[in-house]
């Protein structure tokens, strides 16, 4: 029984972070408006730890960036670029809360599903231009057996998977913005920001529009 009670919380600690927490974007014309919380009713505020380590500046296409300015509850990310965009936010690296072992943390966010191109280490790639296919990508390469998740405009949200060739085909009963999540633990060990880790969590969202 206690070693079943150890591993539970082993297992919590490890996903509550996760679960509790996704970066996304949404465009409004040439500003990407980056918010950290969870999709959609909750935003991180700026009076509060939180959103504070939530820079704003790492983007793919790096040429698109122009300038960042911080809201209240999210910052705004100005660019020059009509196309798609991503965002990396990697954390310092930190002990689970119930592990004993060092955690980093890397939120990416993409924002459109218009180009078939790859923007970020972990990405869904549109097949086709506002398709609702796609293929995950890890480190540029087709990620097999990942679960999706998927939330609408009215909070209704469903899991898929991707298949053997890393391809998932999404839902979109209603029009509005969608949010589609995708995690994925890395056990490698590393060093970040002068500090080791034992693995890396990464919490990738994509954005996109139903009209």
């Amino acid at each position: 029984m206690k070693k079943s009670l150890v591993a539970l919380m082993a297992i919590i600690g490890l996903s509550a972070p996760l679960a509790a927490h996704q970066l996304w974007l949404e465009r409004e014309g040439s500003v990407i408006n980056e918010y950290f919380g969870h999709f959609p009713n909750f935003k991180e505020k700026e009076e509060g730890e939180r959103l504070k380590a939530i820079k704003g500046v790492s983007l793919s296409p790096k040429d698109a960036y122009l300038k960042t300015v911080r809201q209240n509850d999210g910052i705004q990310i100005f660019v020059n670029k009509i196309g798609d965009i991503g965002v990396t936010e990697a954390m310092e690296p930190r002990k689970g809360k119930f592990v004993d072992f060092t955690v980093r943390t890397i939120f990416l966010a993409r924002e459109g599903r218009s180009e078939s191109k790859t923007l970020l280490e972990l990405d869904m790639v549109p097949e086709t231009p506002n398709g609702n296919t796609f293929t995950v990508m890890l480190n540029g390469k087709p990620l097999a057996k990942s679960k999706v998740v998927l939330t609408a405009p009215n909070t209704w949200s469903k899991s898929f998977m991707s298949d053997e060739v890393g391809k998932v085909t999404l839902q979109t009963p209603w029009l509005g913005n969608y949010v589609a999540q995708l995690d994925y633990t890395d056990k490698s060990k590393g060093e970040a920001d002068g500090k080791t880790y034992e693995q890396t969590n990464y919490v990738m969202t994509l954005h996109f529009n139903v009209k």
